[in-house]
């Protein structure tokens, strides 16, 4: 009696085999489309973010010249100043 010689045993190796077979091929289905998908949000992402660094090159050169416009703006006035620096906002006036 050999572990083959029954022919059961062979169509229960046979039936894994093919269960295997399925599930390898629908795991390299699943890989292709979740490589795809990955491809997919990386060129979105990598697009936003160049467009993000554009607007931040863009917004950094409005802010120094918004704080060529500040400097011009005087303080607050004197009791706001007092307040201010009571609750911690203004440390270097009062």
């Amino acid at each position: 009696m050999g572990l083959f010689s029954d022919n059961s045993a062979l169509e229960r190796i046979e039936d894994r085999l093919a269960k295997i077979e399925t599930l390898a091929a629908s795991l390299e289905a699943e890989n292709r489309s979740l490589k795809l998908e990955y491809i997919e949000l990386y060129d979105k992402v990598s697009h936003q973010m160049s467009r993000m660094a554009k607007r931040y090159a863009r917004d950094k050169v409005d802010v120094n010249d918004a704080e060529v416009i500040e400097e011009e703006i005087p303080g607050p006035d004197p009791i706001s100043a007092k307040i201010l620096a009571r609750r911690g906002f203004l440390r270097n006036q009062m």
